[in-house]
């Protein structure tokens, strides 16, 4: 064969696939293909898709059954135009490699599958420009809900620019903030939140059940809620003189592995020692017990550690650590579940909040004197 005898074949060739291309797009069928198949109106189909009661049972069957055959697929996108929604939700937090935050992640998940929702995760790496960034985004992509945890809304004092960004961007689309606030931030918003304050209590009746009566506190950073609000419960009970808070036995650095670390070593510089020890975090409290063992020093003999969150690295370091443990799966559920009831009902007007139990999980990292 000549060479432009093989090009002209090529190009024929070409040719005929791109035919065959044009006509498997054409052949796509349409809802009102499937209404004029059955017999019925676009909107008795529409009415299938979307699993309404107001369509005969005869009648569904014949649509179903067309659409199975024909392996029908609803246009998204034309569905949302009509619907308004987009059938998916917006998570914004600081930093989906921490422990507490993927858990929490997952349960949100969970719990949109069960809705037919996509989620869409945003982390921030802790940037707050970022986290400005992801919301503004989140909100051009008309997300049906906005679920925040960390970041802005768990500062103590509240970012006011932040609270303006919501306000021009995002209303009047659902928020749900976790384990947080924003304040002159209220309609379409919910708060769900673990106790944290009454969870400290917990543990001070816990430590001091063992015969501890010299308790520290490491970790955390001051100006973030879940930082101040452990304190300022610890602060409360100690002056039931049931137990000997020293500023001294607090210290501060963060919420990593890392800052355990940097923490307990700060501590170890003190003349007097505490013998129980609460760490902000199970992370933390993992630098902690490490860091004791490596300066030679025996946990639980020579210090008792509890930590919070239940997170997976609490089961990881030898001893297991001792812990308060969020309730994940409910604090998932109920932010999605308060998403869809403020997309259904359109609800505005005071802000929902609602604050759940944790509870004392015993390994360990902790016995008595």
């Amino acid at each position: 064969m000549m060479f432009l005898d093989i090009i002209s074949t090529l190009i024929s060739g070409g040719i005929q696939k791109v035919r065959q291309v044009i006509i498997i797009k054409t052949n796509k069928i349409s809802i009102r293909d499937i209404a004029r198949e059955c017999n019925v109106s676009v909107a008795t189909v529409s009415r299938v898709l979307n699993n309404s009661h107001a369509v005969r049972e005869d009648t569904r069957a014949l649509v179903q059954s067309v659409i199975e055959r024909n392996n029908y697929k609803p246009n998204e996108l034309a569905r949302g135009l009509y619907t308004q929604r987009t059938k998916s939700i917006g998570v914004i937090l600081p930093e989906i490699t921490n422990h507490f935050f993927a858990k929490m992640f997952l349960e949100i998940e969970k719990a949109a599958i069960e809705y037919g929702q996509t989620v869409f995760l945003c982390n921030t790496l802790s940037d707050y420009k970022l986290e400005d960034f992801y919301t503004a985004r989140l909100a051009e992509k008309q997300v049906d809900g906005l679920i925040l945890l960390g970041g802005h809304a768990n500062e103590t004092k509240t970012n006011a620019q932040f609270v303006a960004l919501l306000k021009r961007d995002v209303f009047p689309t659902p928020v749900v903030i976790i384990n947080g606030k924003l304040d002159n931030y209220t309609e379409n918003t919910a708060v769900v939140s673990s106790d944290e304050y009454e969870a400290m209590f917990q543990a001070i009746s816990y430590l001091t059940g063992l015969g501890h009566r010299k308790i520290g506190f490491l970790g955390g950073k001051r100006g973030i809620m879940s930082t101040d609000i452990k304190l300022r419960a610890l602060k409360q009970a100690s002056q039931q003189k049931i137990f000997i808070l020293k500023k001294e036995w607090i210290k501060h650095s963060d919420y990593t592995y890392q800052g355990g670390v940097n923490a307990m070593n700060a501590l170890l510089c003190e003349k007097e020692l505490p013998t129980a020890i609460i760490a902000i975090n199970d992370e933390a409290a993992a630098g902690i017990v490490n860091t004791c063992i490596a300066k030679g020093y025996h946990v639980p003999n020579d210090f008792s550690v509890l930590g919070f969150d239940n997170s997976a690295i609490s089961t990881t370091t030898l001893p297991s650590i001792t812990t308060l443990s969020h309730p994940y799966k409910a604090l998932g559920s109920i932010s999605v579940d308060l998403i869809n009831q403020m997309i259904n009902e359109k609800q505005s007007g005071g802000i929902s909040c609602m604050s759940l139990k944790m509870e004392i999980v015993e390994r360990e990292s902790c016995k008595a004197i």
